[in-house]
């Protein structure tokens, strides 16, 4: 499964524009469009993740209180 998300990677770091796109296959485009849409699910479960950890780093420095 390494060799799929070097591929997704590659992909997604890669700039398409019209004439790219338009050159794919229906079938080329809808693989884009699934791992354009991965890489978005995936990156919101990273942002949720550190927002998460956030408040409870907040939360703990708020239960120690001041520093002395």
């Amino acid at each position: 499964m390494v060799g799929g998300a070097n591929e997704m990677e590659d992909v997604m770091n890669f700039n398409l524009n019209r004439n790219d796109l338009a050159t794919k296959s229906a079938s080329q485009l809808a693989a884009l469009f699934q791992q354009a849409s991965n890489a978005i699910a995936a990156n919101n479960a990273t942002i949720a993740s550190a927002h998460s950890l956030l408040a409870m780093i907040a939360q703990e420095l708020g239960r120690r209180g001041p520093a002395p």
